[in-house]
């Protein structure tokens, strides 16, 4: 016997088939597909690049589980289009509140630095555009000096570094935690206080770290990547702690740590002069107020060098400086030395300057006979700014380096013999010419 069919049945079954089993079966295949699309891949990255606010590129996008994105060969771009950071993987988990990062491997240079720091300060300032959380780990970080160098060579291994983006009541954070030998931190707060009806704005900074780090990231970091690459050149790397407040007239906190590798051509050149050698500075105390420098405690050691006479009689005409045994001979074009240094005291609103314990009563020595003496007395601050003047410069230095150390040098009293004054040039008249 043969069993009747239904064609109702029959209809009903291949119905009940295909919206159970072909139509979901085709819905993932297609946003499979979807999700490995050029397209999704630009509109992932047209999302990102909204809320980084530079150009970036992504090669690749997967969704490894629900809920999380990884992008592959990944590129931030400075406005020129020209890359300035590379990561090679980044995962992107987003829960409540909060987005989670984790980048495989990153190196760091001057350029990155300040595109980075540019970000940080605008997610502290900018609480509409990033009202989100953020976590970033880094598993592989290091700095890249390869720029200075000409090489892939960093400054320490990679290390692993936590970047952590956190508002709360009122107030927005970024702390950066670096797993070195020792943990090294920096802590960026900025709170709005409300002062009697007046809303006040401030921001904390507390930095430490051992390792040394080159001088242009850090400068790079704060906003001043060119005027350090042109004072103390790219060899210079800098380690220590700062703490310091921004209140409504300016910043106030304390330091202290050392500088080394400082290029003295470079140095000398924005001041229009010619040395050679390598400077390290480092600061037992340097504390400032609004603004203005208040204590300073520094020695400068450098090694084997030389200067050219203009800079030498500077030093001699405007600090008062004395010419040793050594410095006899005249005529020379340059003055060379075995040895120089000395110790900076700032102080009471007195600038002083004694020679270094490694060099005993001189500031620079050659073939063990003293080339230049301290001076006897205090430095006028006004004396101070004319040397690191160029030497056509105006009557007051409005500019350049001695221009700027007026700008945060003690304020003052005119009566004071060491003060920040004006005063005619050490050689007389409107202009000077040493």
């Amino acid at each position: 016997m043969f069993i009747e069919r239904s064609t109702g049945r029959i209809r009903f079954a291949r119905t009940v088939f295909l919206l159970v089993c072909l139509l979901p079966c085709a819905a993932i295949a297609g946003w499979a597909v979807h999700l490995r699309s050029a397209a999704h891949r630009e509109a992932v990255r047209t999302r990102w690049q909204q809320v980084v606010g530079l150009p970036l590129i992504i090669d690749a996008v997967e969704h490894p589980r629900p809920g999380m994105v990884r992008a592959m060969g990944c590129a931030v771009l400075a406005s020129t289009g020209v890359r300035v950071l590379e990561i090679p993987s980044i995962e992107l988990e987003s829960a409540v509140g909060e987005d989670r990062l984790r980048i495989d491997a990153v190196r760091i240079d001057a350029a990155a630095a300040a595109l980075l720091g540019e970000l940080a300060r605008e997610w502290l300032h900018r609480d509409a555009r990033h009202p989100r959380n953020c976590v970033i780990e880094v598993a592989d970080f290091a700095w890249d000096e390869g720029s200075r160098r000409g090489d892939d060579a960093a400054i320490q291994p990679p290390t692993v570094l936590r970047v952590e983006c956190v508002a709360r009541d009122g107030s927005r954070a970024v702390r950066v935690v670096r797993r070195a030998a020792s943990d090294e931190q920096l802590r960026i707060v900025r709170a709005v206080a409300d002062e009697g009806g007046r809303a006040v704005e401030g921001i904390e900074v507390e930095a430490s770290w051992s390792d040394a780090v080159p001088l242009p990231i850090l400068a790079a970091l704060a906003g001043h990547a060119v005027d350090a690459a042109v004072v103390a050149g790219p060899t210079a790397v800098a380690s220590g702690e700062v703490a310091a407040t921004l209140g409504e007239v300016g910043w106030s906190g304390k330091a202290r740590g050392r500088v080394e590798g400082v290029d003295l051509a470079r140095c000398t050149a924005a001041i229009q002069a010619r040395a050679a050698g390598r400077a390290a500075i480092i600061f037992d105390r340097l504390t400032w107020k609004n603004g203005r420098l208040e204590e300073v405690v520094a020695e400068c050691s450098i090694g084997a060098g030389w200067i050219e006479s203009g800079l030498f009689d500077r030093l001699v005409i405007a600090l008062g400086c004395k010419p040793g045994p050594a410095a006899a001979s005249a005529g020379q074009p340059v003055r060379s030395f075995d040895a120089a240094g000395c110790v900076l005291r700032l102080e009471g609103g007195r600038l002083g300057m004694t020679a270094a314990p490694s060099i005993a009563h001189g500031l620079a020595v050659v073939d063990g006979a003293v080339l230049l003496q301290p001076p006897a007395a205090g430095i006028p601050f006004d004396r101070l700014a004319w040397m690191l003047s160029p030497p056509a410069a105006p009557f007051v230095p409005a500019g350049g380096p001695g221009g700027w150390l007026m700008s945060i040098l003690p304020n003052v009293g005119g009566g004071d013999p060491v003060g920040n004054r004006a005063s005619n040039p050490p050689s007389g008249g409107g202009r000077r010419d040493f």
